[in-house]
């Protein structure tokens, strides 16, 4: 029973990200290839671009306020959207790598799919803080959909430091 919980929910996202790949290619301009591998950082990718995609489908876009409806029917409002930290560790391992060995930088982004909103966020490191202002990292103690609590650190980031890009 928990673990068709874990499943409904990847199988969710999974549907989302091909349901979604028309919008994010017009959003960042080029054609995203889905990737194939089942647990990849990243979702998508192009180029010198990779894109990962949180469909979040409790919350939403509501008079210039993020709305979230808990699972038990809570309603709050929120100023950040997260995503897991691994993530960002890897932008910041793989680019580092590139770095040093006189490569081009990727592009890194999260996007968060909220009702018909979507809100993204570039992973960015100019300069030596790179952007933590946009962003803090703290640990979560939940379940995460395995049925029991675990303990993670997750990135989150201000929803006021995200571009907003809407279809109908």
């Amino acid at each position: 029973m928990i673990m068709n919980r874990f499943q409904a929910d990847y199988d969710f996202g999974k549907e989302s990200e091909i349901i979604s790949l028309p919008d994010l290619q017009k959003i960042f301009k080029t054609d995203l290839v889905n990737d194939p591998e089942t647990y990849a950082h990243f979702d998508f990718h192009k180029d010198n671009i990779l894109v990962e995609l949180k469909t979040r489908p409790n919350t939403e876009w509501i008079d210039g306020r993020m709305k979230h409806t808990t699972e038990k029917g809570k309603v709050i409002y929120i100023d950040t959207l997260y995503f897991d930290a691994p993530k960002m560790r890897f932008a910041f391992q793989h680019n580092k790598y590139r770095r040093l060995n006189g490569e081009k930088e990727k592009d890194f982004y999260i996007v968060w799919k909220c009702s018909n909103d979507y809100f993204y966020w570039k992973i960015n490191w100019d300069g030596k803080q790179g952007n933590r202002k946009d962003y803090f990292i703290e640990e979560q103690n939940k379940d995460f959909g395995h049925g029991f609590k675990q303990s993670r650190d997750v990135v989150n980031v201000y929803i006021s430091k995200m571009k907003r890009i809407t279809f109908p």
